[in-house]
């Protein structure tokens, strides 16, 4: 999956479903991707449920981009179908400059996506806050589909 469209997706999920914690992305992002570190790490003596919701987020979304390209493991690759991993690829790696945009999900590939990433946000994660992230994981890639509902 393309870094940048990956990143852009996030951003966008954040705003979506936390917008008071968007500025926390980019500073997350490198966090993940800049430092060679991938599991996010709280302060010395800070509990992991008081990591910035953002840091949940970049690790889901690269779970997400691994389970849309690969069979990354048993359980993302029971819980999205062949046909939702081909369509969630060309979403999040669609370039810009792309003229036709990619066919968006449909509920039930929608409901796939979503329920792998309460799946893997449900252990550090109140469920609300699992849920919600996911729902603008969703909305963002209705954005770049260009689909509305």
């Amino acid at each position: 999956m393309e870094s940048a469209a990956l990143a852009d997706l996030g951003r966008t999920a954040l705003e979506l479903s936390y917008p008071e914690e968007a500025d926390e992305f980019d500073a997350a992002w490198d966090r993940h991707h800049g430092g060679g570190r991938h599991r996010p790490r709280p302060p010395v003596g800070i509990g992991v449920d008081l990591l910035p919701l953002a840091d949940h987020l970049v690790t889901a979304l690269t779970f997400l981009s691994g389970a849309a390209a690969t069979r990354v493991t048993e359980r993302a690759t029971d819980a999205l179908t062949d046909r939702t991993k081909s369509r969630l690829a060309a979403l999040i790696s669609r370039a810009d400059i792309a003229p036709p945009r990619p066919a968006p999900l449909d509920a039930a590939q929608e409901r796939e996506v979503f329920d792998l990433l309460v799946g893997r946000l449900r252990d550090v994660l109140s469920p609300e806050e699992a849920e919600r992230i996911a729902e603008g994981v969703i909305g963002a890639l209705r954005l770049r589909s260009g689909g509305e509902r």
